[in-house]
């Protein structure tokens, strides 16, 4: 394997960097991103969209995604939608309106004659791991009205290994779960006080001893890439770590800095965070580190053993991109619940759940799904998100592939973002011919920006 820092002139990196703001670029978990979605969008959309769905794809393939918003201590990097409580009883009747939700799909889907065709759930959150037993079992029970849980592909809990232990972990196999997700960040003790989240490698090394992880069809660590007081030395160390524990999958994130909306990311202190430059340069040895270790790199910051899912997905160019990250391309629909979750229902809607707690509770006790915005996607939007995915994902975009697809000239129908990607060829980002899009090995960490091109809402 090359030695992917060799390949790039880190000089040439640096003057890129100082010319593009790459935090401006979106993850692009959906397009368009959700500042673009209407509020205008309600409950009575959101089911039209799902009566949409079970007309024309009557057995389409869903992941249904669970939320638990609620962890006991707040970690500074955090950008998620939590609450912070050691009050159990706030967690309980949340639960009980979770419940009602589920009750009102289960409602839907009897007065529709549905039979929806889960084939993945994700649990997450927040901490879904601050649950006692009896309240997982009860969540399970109800989930069991609407999904097949026998059955599916995929089951997958966000994992906290401060409060996780071997016997949980067994526990959760009994209840049909097969993959797990932790949370790891960094396993520097110093960068972990920084952002408040105290974690030793022991913790996690003795929960995936080999007799429990056997259980497991998946391991996802998450890794974050940015925080205060990471170095290259410790930040090094952190991935020789990930390594030796051998995680089936990573997900490789830069820190999100949004304290505009996160207010407790102030409580990380800026001089300690590393600059663009430095933190870029810890993220391609770490990608470097993780490629010659045998890990192949799906997409800009994720990375799979070989045999696992996504990156079989990857080589058969069936990999999907979503807010929850890569998958293999089992289902493109989500339905979501709980507080905060989105929606992505057939290729046309997208919707998203309440905030605010008591917002939440006034929905499901009437009876309605608690939106308060969402989007209905035209055919342009549609052409657009597939090729920023294709970028996002592939690094490429072959014209005739999308001519075909969508019965466009190419060069014709994106003539005006074909003029944009000129400073980016220019600088040697990506490769702009008359038959496709190619980003540059350089190019990779600006792969985002490269997407913007092709954002109408920009």
């Amino acid at each position: 394997m090359e030695n992917t820092i060799k390949k790039i002139n880190m000089d040439t990196m640096k003057k890129l960097l100082d010319k593009y703001d790459v935090s401006k670029a979106y993850m692009y978990g959906e397009y368009p991103h959700k500042n673009y979605w209407s509020r205008d969008f309600n409950e009575t959309d959101y089911r039209n969209g799902l009566k949409e769905l079970f007309s024309t794809q009557k057995n389409a393939p869903l992941l249904l995604y669970a939320h638990i918003p609620f962890c006991k201590r707040q970690c500074f990097y955090c950008t998620c939608r939590t609450f912070i409580t050691k009050d159990y009883e706030r967690v309980k009747n949340y639960l009980k309106n979770l419940y009602a939700e589920i009750d009102i799909l289960r409602d839907f889907f009897y007065k529709n004659s549905v039979k929806p065709n889960f084939r993945e759930i994700h649990i997450g959150g927040g901490s879904p791991t601050i649950l006692y037993r009896k309240e997982f079992d009860e969540l399970i029970e109800k989930l069991q009205g609407i999904v097949d849980i026998k059955n599916l592909d995929e089951f997958t809990i966000e994992i906290d290994p401060r409060v996780t232990g071997t016997d949980d972990l067994l526990y959760y196999h009994s209840k049909g779960i097969n993959r797990i997700s932790l949370g790891i960040q960094d396993f520097d003790l110093e960068v972990q006080k920084a952002v408040n989240r105290i974690q030793p490698y022991e913790l996690t090394e003795k929960i995936l001893a080999a007799d429990i992880r056997k259980h497991f069809k998946s391991v996802n660590f998450d890794i974050i890439c940015g925080l205060p007081k990471q170095t290259r030395e410790t930040f090094r160390k952190t991935i020789d770590s990930v390594i030796k524990l051998s995680p089936d999958r990573i997900c490789l994130l830069y820190l999100i800095a949004a304290p505009e909306f996160s207010i407790h990311q102030k409580l990380m202190k800026k001089s300690e965070l590393p600059n663009v430059y430095e933190r870029t340069l810890y993220f391609l040895e770490a990608r470097e580190t993780l490629i010659n270790s045998g890990y192949v790199n799906i997409g800009v910051d994720h990375f799979a053993k070989p045999t696992d899912a996504v990156a079989i997905g990857l080589k058969n160019k069936t990999l999907f991109w979503n807010g929850l990250g890569y998958t293999p391309g089992r289902y493109h629909s989500i339905i979501g619940i709980g507080t905060s979750s989105a929606h992505r229902i057939s290729d046309y809607y997208y919707a998203h759940n309440v905030y605010p707690l008591a917002d939440y509770a006034a929905s499901v006790t009437q009876g309605k799904f608690p939106i308060y915005r969402g989007y209905k996607l035209n055919n342009d939007d549609i052409i657009r998100r597939d090729i920023i995915h294709h970028l996002r994902t592939y690094f490429s975009v072959n014209f005739s592939e999308f001519e075909k697809k969508y019965n466009i000239i190419f060069k014709e129908y994106f003539r005006e973002e074909k003029n944009k990607l000129a400073e980016f060829e220019k600088d040697g980002i990506l490769m702009n011919s008359d038959t496709s899009i190619n980003i540059t090995e350089i190019g990779k960490n600006f792969a985002p920006l490269v997407c913007r091109a092709f954002d109408k809402f920009i």
